[in-house]
Protein backbone atom coordinates (compact mmCIF):
# COMPACT_ATOMS: atom_id res chain seq x y z
CA UNK A 1 0.00 0.00 0.00
CA UNK A 2 1.15 3.75 -0.64
CA UNK A 3 2.21 5.29 2.09
CA UNK A 4 0.37 8.37 1.57
CA UNK A 5 -3.12 7.96 -0.40
CA UNK A 6 -3.79 11.21 -1.53
CA UNK A 7 -7.68 11.35 -1.15
CA UNK A 8 -9.85 13.24 -3.27
CA UNK A 9 -13.72 14.19 -2.67
CA UNK A 10 -16.96 12.70 -3.82
CA UNK A 11 -19.82 13.70 -6.10
CA UNK A 12 -21.37 17.07 -5.89
CA UNK A 13 -24.11 16.84 -7.97
CA UNK A 14 -25.90 14.00 -6.13
CA UNK A 15 -24.75 15.46 -2.76
CA UNK A 16 -26.92 19.05 -4.05
CA UNK A 17 -29.45 16.88 -4.74
CA UNK A 18 -30.02 15.41 -1.41
CA UNK A 19 -29.77 18.72 0.37
CA UNK A 20 -32.70 19.86 -1.55
CA UNK A 21 -30.87 21.65 -4.86
CA UNK A 22 -32.29 19.56 -8.34
CA UNK A 23 -34.40 20.83 -10.97
CA UNK A 24 -34.15 17.45 -13.22
CA UNK A 25 -30.93 18.22 -14.57
CA UNK A 26 -27.05 18.66 -14.20
CA UNK A 27 -27.47 22.44 -13.92
CA UNK A 28 -29.05 22.82 -10.54
CA UNK A 29 -25.46 22.79 -8.97
CA UNK A 30 -24.13 25.24 -11.48
CA UNK A 31 -26.83 27.54 -10.63
CA UNK A 32 -26.32 27.19 -7.00
CA UNK A 33 -22.59 28.54 -7.75
CA UNK A 34 -24.18 32.03 -9.42
CA UNK A 35 -26.88 31.96 -5.87
CA UNK A 36 -25.86 35.25 -3.61
CA UNK A 37 -27.99 33.21 -0.91
CA UNK A 38 -28.58 29.92 0.83
CA UNK A 39 -27.91 28.24 -2.31
CA UNK A 40 -24.09 28.85 -2.39
CA UNK A 41 -23.79 28.62 1.09
CA UNK A 42 -24.91 25.23 0.10
CA UNK A 43 -22.06 24.42 -2.24
CA UNK A 44 -19.42 25.72 -0.21
CA UNK A 45 -20.71 23.56 3.06
CA UNK A 46 -20.41 20.77 0.71
CA UNK A 47 -17.00 21.41 0.00
CA UNK A 48 -15.93 22.27 3.43
CA UNK A 49 -18.06 18.55 4.54
CA UNK A 50 -15.85 16.70 2.39
CA UNK A 51 -12.76 18.12 3.55
CA UNK A 52 -14.08 17.33 7.31
CA UNK A 53 -14.60 13.73 6.24
CA UNK A 54 -10.78 14.05 5.46
CA UNK A 55 -10.18 14.74 2.22
CA UNK A 56 -6.49 16.04 0.95
CA UNK A 57 -8.20 17.33 -2.68
CA UNK A 58 -11.98 18.83 -3.30
CA UNK A 59 -13.04 19.71 -6.86
CA UNK A 60 -14.50 22.49 -8.46
CA UNK A 61 -18.41 22.31 -8.60
CA UNK A 62 -17.86 23.32 -12.47
CA UNK A 63 -18.82 19.36 -14.44
CA UNK A 64 -21.20 21.41 -16.81
CA UNK A 65 -19.53 24.69 -16.62
CA UNK A 66 -18.97 23.89 -20.84
CA UNK A 67 -20.43 25.38 -24.08
CA UNK A 68 -22.30 22.54 -25.48
CA UNK A 69 -24.31 21.83 -22.17
CA UNK A 70 -24.70 25.23 -21.36
CA UNK A 71 -26.39 26.24 -24.47
CA UNK A 72 -28.40 22.94 -24.84
CA UNK A 73 -30.28 23.93 -21.43
CA UNK A 74 -30.54 27.79 -22.61
CA UNK A 75 -28.23 28.64 -19.37
CA UNK A 76 -27.24 32.43 -19.55
CA UNK A 77 -23.93 32.30 -18.54
CA UNK A 78 -20.64 32.68 -20.48
CA UNK A 79 -18.29 29.71 -19.70
CA UNK A 80 -15.14 31.88 -17.67
CA UNK A 81 -17.44 33.44 -15.06
CA UNK A 82 -19.06 30.25 -14.48
CA UNK A 83 -15.94 28.74 -13.84
CA UNK A 84 -14.32 31.57 -11.86
CA UNK A 85 -17.37 31.14 -9.76
CA UNK A 86 -16.84 28.01 -8.87
CA UNK A 87 -12.86 28.82 -7.89
CA UNK A 88 -14.14 31.31 -5.86
CA UNK A 89 -16.66 29.23 -3.93
CA UNK A 90 -14.09 26.46 -3.44
CA UNK A 91 -11.53 28.99 -2.12
CA UNK A 92 -14.33 29.79 0.71
CA UNK A 93 -13.56 26.19 2.03
CA UNK A 94 -10.29 25.64 1.57
CA UNK A 95 -9.36 28.90 3.32
CA UNK A 96 -10.56 26.75 6.56
CA UNK A 97 -8.87 23.54 5.67
CA UNK A 98 -7.06 21.96 2.31
CA UNK A 99 -5.96 22.36 -1.42
CA UNK A 100 -7.91 22.92 -4.20
CA UNK A 101 -8.22 21.49 -6.88
CA UNK A 102 -10.35 22.29 -10.67
CA UNK A 103 -11.91 20.34 -12.94
CA UNK A 104 -13.17 20.63 -16.31
CA UNK A 105 -15.84 18.43 -18.28
CA UNK A 106 -15.39 16.74 -21.81
CA UNK A 107 -16.12 19.18 -24.42
CA UNK A 108 -17.66 17.19 -27.49
CA UNK A 109 -15.36 18.15 -30.56
CA UNK A 110 -13.04 16.52 -33.22
CA UNK A 111 -10.77 19.25 -33.63
CA UNK A 112 -12.02 22.98 -32.14
CA UNK A 113 -10.01 23.40 -28.53
CA UNK A 114 -11.76 26.73 -27.55
CA UNK A 115 -13.93 25.14 -25.17
CA UNK A 116 -10.88 24.26 -23.56
CA UNK A 117 -8.76 26.82 -23.65
CA UNK A 118 -11.35 29.28 -22.03
CA UNK A 119 -11.48 26.86 -19.14
CA UNK A 120 -7.87 26.32 -18.83
CA UNK A 121 -7.00 30.05 -19.10
CA UNK A 122 -9.55 30.80 -16.73
CA UNK A 123 -8.76 28.30 -14.00
CA UNK A 124 -5.11 28.56 -14.31
CA UNK A 125 -5.80 32.41 -13.51
CA UNK A 126 -7.25 31.67 -10.39
CA UNK A 127 -4.20 29.90 -9.24
CA UNK A 128 -5.80 26.20 -9.12
CA UNK A 129 -3.58 23.79 -7.79
CA UNK A 130 -4.35 20.82 -10.07
CA UNK A 131 -6.28 20.52 -13.16
CA UNK A 132 -8.76 17.32 -13.29
CA UNK A 133 -9.59 16.37 -16.68
CA UNK A 134 -12.29 13.86 -15.74
CA UNK A 135 -14.94 10.97 -17.09
CA UNK A 136 -13.31 11.86 -20.63
CA UNK A 137 -15.13 9.05 -22.83
CA UNK A 138 -12.66 9.05 -26.39
CA UNK A 139 -9.27 9.70 -26.43
CA UNK A 140 -10.26 12.37 -28.64
CA UNK A 141 -11.09 14.22 -25.60
CA UNK A 142 -7.92 13.85 -24.11
CA UNK A 143 -5.56 14.41 -27.02
CA UNK A 144 -7.45 17.60 -27.30
CA UNK A 145 -6.61 18.99 -23.55
CA UNK A 146 -3.16 17.91 -24.37
CA UNK A 147 -3.28 19.93 -27.14
CA UNK A 148 -5.09 23.44 -25.50
CA UNK A 149 -1.97 22.99 -23.10
CA UNK A 150 0.66 22.98 -25.29
CA UNK A 151 -0.68 25.60 -27.62
CA UNK A 152 -0.83 27.76 -24.15
CA UNK A 153 2.68 27.02 -23.44
CA UNK A 154 4.04 27.84 -27.20
CA UNK A 155 1.61 30.99 -26.75
CA UNK A 156 2.94 32.23 -22.67
CA UNK A 157 6.58 30.88 -22.37
CA UNK A 158 6.08 31.82 -18.74
CA UNK A 159 2.79 30.13 -18.36
CA UNK A 160 2.94 27.75 -15.25
CA UNK A 161 0.74 25.07 -15.96
CA UNK A 162 -0.61 23.31 -12.88
CA UNK A 163 -0.23 18.92 -12.59
CA UNK A 164 -2.62 17.78 -14.86
CA UNK A 165 -4.93 14.46 -13.38
CA UNK A 166 -6.68 12.61 -16.64
CA UNK A 167 -9.64 9.92 -15.63
CA UNK A 168 -11.43 8.14 -18.05
CA UNK A 169 -15.20 6.30 -17.62
CA UNK A 170 -14.89 2.98 -19.07
CA UNK A 171 -17.80 0.56 -19.56
CA UNK A 172 -18.92 -1.05 -16.38
CA UNK A 173 -19.57 -4.20 -18.58
CA UNK A 174 -16.51 -4.02 -20.01
CA UNK A 175 -13.71 -2.40 -17.82
CA UNK A 176 -10.65 -2.74 -20.52
CA UNK A 177 -12.93 -0.54 -22.45
CA UNK A 178 -13.60 3.23 -22.71
CA UNK A 179 -17.59 3.91 -23.20
CA UNK A 180 -16.19 4.59 -26.71
CA UNK A 181 -15.38 1.15 -27.22
CA UNK A 182 -12.13 2.05 -27.45
CA UNK A 183 -8.96 -0.28 -25.40
CA UNK A 184 -8.18 1.72 -22.11
CA UNK A 185 -4.21 0.65 -22.16
CA UNK A 186 -3.97 1.82 -25.71
CA UNK A 187 -5.82 5.15 -25.50
CA UNK A 188 -3.35 5.91 -22.10
CA UNK A 189 -0.16 4.93 -23.91
CA UNK A 190 -1.23 7.35 -26.54
CA UNK A 191 -1.97 10.06 -24.53
CA UNK A 192 1.04 9.55 -21.91
CA UNK A 193 2.84 9.47 -25.78
CA UNK A 194 1.24 12.66 -26.80
CA UNK A 195 2.27 14.11 -23.72
CA UNK A 196 5.66 13.65 -23.70
CA UNK A 197 6.27 14.82 -27.51
CA UNK A 198 3.90 18.14 -26.10
CA UNK A 199 6.70 18.19 -22.90
CA UNK A 200 3.00 18.21 -21.02
CA UNK A 201 3.41 16.10 -17.72
CA UNK A 202 0.28 13.97 -16.92
CA UNK A 203 0.83 13.65 -13.15
CA UNK A 204 -1.66 10.85 -12.86
CA UNK A 205 -4.20 8.90 -15.26
CA UNK A 206 -7.01 6.32 -14.16
CA UNK A 207 -10.70 6.05 -13.98
CA UNK A 208 -14.06 7.00 -12.77
CA UNK A 209 -17.63 7.15 -13.14
CA UNK A 210 -18.04 3.70 -13.34
CA UNK A 211 -19.03 0.72 -10.66
CA UNK A 212 -16.29 0.06 -8.12
CA UNK A 213 -15.86 -3.42 -9.24
CA UNK A 214 -15.26 -2.15 -12.62
CA UNK A 215 -12.65 0.08 -11.41
CA UNK A 216 -10.71 -3.07 -9.86
CA UNK A 217 -10.38 -4.94 -12.91
CA UNK A 218 -9.81 -1.41 -15.28
CA UNK A 219 -6.82 -0.60 -11.86
CA UNK A 220 -4.91 -4.03 -12.62
CA UNK A 221 -4.98 -3.02 -16.17
CA UNK A 222 -3.19 -0.12 -15.73
CA UNK A 223 -0.43 -1.64 -13.63
CA UNK A 224 0.14 -4.19 -16.48
CA UNK A 225 0.76 -1.19 -18.31
CA UNK A 226 4.58 -0.79 -16.27
CA UNK A 227 4.28 3.40 -16.70
CA UNK A 228 6.96 4.84 -14.16
CA UNK A 229 6.38 8.47 -12.63
CA UNK A 230 2.58 9.21 -13.21
CA UNK A 231 0.30 8.25 -10.34
CA UNK A 232 -3.02 6.02 -11.06
CA UNK A 233 -6.33 7.95 -9.79
CA UNK A 234 -9.34 5.72 -9.12
CA UNK A 235 -12.71 7.05 -8.13
CA UNK A 236 -16.42 4.95 -8.48
CA UNK A 237 -19.79 5.78 -8.40
CA UNK A 238 -21.81 4.64 -4.96
CA UNK A 239 -25.30 3.37 -7.38
CA UNK A 240 -26.77 0.29 -6.91
CA UNK A 241 -27.54 0.89 -10.84
CA UNK A 242 -24.55 1.43 -13.18
CA UNK A 243 -24.00 4.15 -15.62
CA UNK A 244 -24.08 1.32 -18.57
CA UNK A 245 -27.30 0.66 -17.98
CA UNK A 246 -29.16 4.37 -16.98
CA UNK A 247 -27.51 5.03 -20.58
CA UNK A 248 -29.33 2.06 -22.10
CA UNK A 249 -31.97 3.14 -20.24
CA UNK A 250 -31.95 6.76 -22.43
CA UNK A 251 -31.46 5.02 -25.55
CA UNK A 252 -34.44 2.24 -24.80
CA UNK A 253 -32.24 -0.41 -25.16
CA UNK A 254 -34.08 -3.45 -23.50
CA UNK A 255 -30.77 -5.33 -23.95
CA UNK A 256 -30.06 -6.43 -19.96
CA UNK A 257 -27.30 -9.13 -20.92
CA UNK A 258 -24.06 -8.02 -18.75
CA UNK A 259 -20.67 -8.99 -18.34
CA UNK A 260 -19.46 -8.59 -14.64
CA UNK A 261 -22.08 -9.21 -11.94
CA UNK A 262 -21.95 -5.06 -10.05
CA UNK A 263 -25.28 -6.69 -7.66
CA UNK A 264 -24.36 -7.88 -4.65
CA UNK A 265 -27.85 -6.44 -2.78
CA UNK A 266 -26.79 -6.46 0.93
CA UNK A 267 -24.14 -4.28 -0.38
CA UNK A 268 -26.18 -1.81 -0.86
CA UNK A 269 -28.80 0.76 1.62
CA UNK A 270 -32.55 0.89 0.52
CA UNK A 271 -32.05 3.88 -1.44
CA UNK A 272 -29.89 1.91 -3.63
CA UNK A 273 -26.54 3.52 -2.54
CA UNK A 274 -23.53 1.66 -1.54
CA UNK A 275 -22.80 1.27 2.04
CA UNK A 276 -19.85 3.31 2.80
CA UNK A 277 -18.16 1.01 4.69
CA UNK A 278 -18.50 -1.33 1.42
CA UNK A 279 -16.55 1.77 -0.52
CA UNK A 280 -14.52 1.55 1.99
CA UNK A 281 -13.35 -1.31 1.40
CA UNK A 282 -13.30 -1.28 -2.23
CA UNK A 283 -10.71 1.93 -1.86
CA UNK A 284 -8.53 -0.27 0.50
CA UNK A 285 -8.22 -2.90 -2.19
CA UNK A 286 -6.94 -0.40 -4.58
CA UNK A 287 -4.79 1.50 -2.58
CA UNK A 288 -3.18 -1.82 -2.28
CA UNK A 289 -2.81 -2.06 -5.39
CA UNK A 290 -1.06 1.01 -6.44
CA UNK A 291 -3.68 3.77 -6.56
CA UNK A 292 -2.07 7.13 -5.56
CA UNK A 293 -5.22 8.85 -5.80
CA UNK A 294 -8.71 7.70 -4.78
CA UNK A 295 -11.93 9.66 -4.14
CA UNK A 296 -15.79 8.84 -5.00
CA UNK A 297 -17.40 10.17 -7.83
CA UNK A 298 -21.60 9.96 -8.62
CA UNK A 299 -23.53 9.14 -5.56
CA UNK A 300 -20.37 9.29 -3.00
CA UNK A 301 -20.73 11.45 0.22
CA UNK A 302 -18.59 12.80 2.69
CA UNK A 303 -19.89 9.91 4.58
CA UNK A 304 -18.50 7.53 1.97
CA UNK A 305 -15.09 9.27 2.12
CA UNK A 306 -15.07 9.50 5.90
CA UNK A 307 -15.63 5.43 6.18
CA UNK A 308 -12.27 5.25 3.26
CA UNK A 309 -10.02 7.98 5.48
CA UNK A 310 -10.51 5.77 8.58
CA UNK A 311 -10.21 2.72 6.79
CA UNK A 312 -7.05 4.16 4.96
CA UNK A 313 -5.28 6.25 7.59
Amino acid sequence: MNDKVILLDGGMGHELKNRGLSDGTFLAGLMANEATGGDAAVVESIHYDFLAAGCDVVTTNSFVAVPPRMIECGLALDQESANARSVQLINAAVDRASAAIAKYNKYHSKEDCTGYKTIVTTLIKRNVDILLAETLSTSREAEAIIKTLSSLKDTNQNIIIPPLWISFTIHDDKPNQLRSGESLIDVCRLIINQAELSKIHIDAIGVNCSTPSSISVALKELNEMGVTGIKYIVYGNCFQKTTSEWIRSLNNDNNTSVGMNHHKFDEYDDEGYLLPEIYAKYAKTWAGAGASIIGGCCGCSPDHMKAVSSNLR
